[in-house]
């Protein structure tokens, strides 16, 4: 099936690579930012007899301990349009003091694309919420793989992607051949211009620290193509089948339930975010932004699914954290002044550290606490996905 996917916010989705200050020029008057081309640069420096080793090490030209393109080529009054890969629009606020900065670089296999990977994952996140919340044991199931990390007597926060693959297992299968995530196929998109992408400045709101995050992202209205199926031989095969323990997770795997656990886990991730503090960081306009997505999911036909993919969503968009901060023990109530609210010892928080303050032994009463939002006040990485067949698509 051919599937359109529409950005309805911001998309980040890292290559892993954070550019620094040699590796763009900050045009501040075009607000742009200009990726350089380095085997053109040094070809003209060699042509030119510029030593870089040698100016590299110079002050005038660091941010920091950075070396900065843009101050040795104002200096040299060279014209970064001439060594220019290419060029995107800066979204980010004017920067009044000099600070490092790097920027996260988007994917690309030579254009930008979002890959097939992010948007199953995003839908097996979907889907796996939505079966444990409909099942009146999904609780159980849950502990049933929080277990064997339970049993451990020091667990670390970075394991927290394990725990959740943990309950995946539980869920879809507990190895490459019995999980029923390999009937459903999700390719790549087609690859598009680098016109579709800038940079944007991102506010992590409820961080008492205001230091900002650059990404490079694609456009709110970015529209791509993909390919969305279902292995039907896997499905008809009833020997291949056999090996898919959890039936009722099988019966998921057609695009009806997998559109509605798309719409109906974004509609949990939303309403949760609106019960958020934003009118404590002056976020308006994502107050707004959230309740028009909420509409957009309700109004949603069978062919059409809002999902949240790519990096920034957080703790209730990568996770079952809506099932999970609903489990006993999970963390401890409030009672009386919050300056005197700790987290008891023996809670899920405190055992898995959610939420713990950097360098100590105490936690934020709020779980999760900040929200990522470009200085523009938009969330990221929401999307609408639709059938290609469908005429009122979009």
């Amino acid at each position: 099936m051919k599937c359109e996917i529409k950005l309805l916010s911001p998309l980040h989705i890292g290559n892993g690579n954070e550019l620094k200050m040699i590796d763009f020029y900050l045009d501040e008057q075009e607000n742009k930012v200009r990726f350089i081309d380095f085997e053109k640069f040094i070809d003209f420096c060699l042509e030119k007899n510029i030593d870089l080793t040698k100016e590299t090490r110079h002050n005038e030209y660091k941010t920091g301990k950075d070396f900065s393109i843009t101050k040795f080529m104002k200096k040299k009054q060279l014209d970064p349009k001439d060594f220019a890969s290419y060029s995107v629009s800066a979204i980010i606020e004017k920067r009044n003091r000099e600070s490092e900065f790097a920027i996260k670089e988007f994917i690309k296999c030579g254009d930008a694309y979002i890959p097939g990977s992010s948007i199953k994952g995003a839908i097996r996140t979907a889907i796996m919420w939505y079966y444990l919340n409909k099942r009146p044991d999904g609780k159980e199931i849950i502990f049933e793989g929080l277990e064997p990390w339970l049993r451990k007597s020091r667990i670390s926060s970075h394991l927290l992607k394990s725990i959740d693959d943990n309950i995946s297992a539980v869920v879809f299968g507990k190895d490459p051949r019995s999980d029923i995530f390999r009937i459903l196929r999700v390719s790549d998109t087609n690859l598009i211009g680098m016109s579709c992408l800038e940079v944007s400045e991102i506010r992590v709101v409820g961080n008492p620290q205001e230091i900002p995050i650059y990404i490079e992202n694609m456009k709110v209205d970015t529209e791509l193509n993909f390919e969305f199926n279902f292995d039907e031989l896997l499905l008809n095969d009833k020997e291949a089948c056999s090996c898919f323990k959890n039936i009722d997770s099988l019966n998921l795997m057609n695009i009806k339930s997998v559109f509605k656990a798309c719409n109906d886990f974004s509609k949990n991730i939303i309403e949760k975010n609106l019960e958020y503090s934003w009118e404590n960081y002056k976020c308006d306009a994502t107050v707004d932004e959230l309740k028009s997505l909420l509409k957009q999911v309700k109004n949603c036909n069978d062919k059409e699914a809002i999902l949240r993919i790519g990096w920034g969503g957080g703790w209730y968009s990568t996770t079952v954290g809506l099932i999970l901060e609903t489990l006993p023990r999970f963390t401890t109530p409030m009672k009386g002044s919050p300056k005197n609210w700790e987290l008891e010892r023996g809670t899920l928080r405190e055992r898995f550290n959610l939420g713990r303050k950097s360098g100590t032994n105490r936690y934020s009463f709020d779980f999760p606490k900040t929200r990522r939002v470009t200085i523009e006040n938009k969330s990221l990485g929401w999307v609408k996905l639709c059938l290609s067949d469908d005429p009122n698509r979009f």
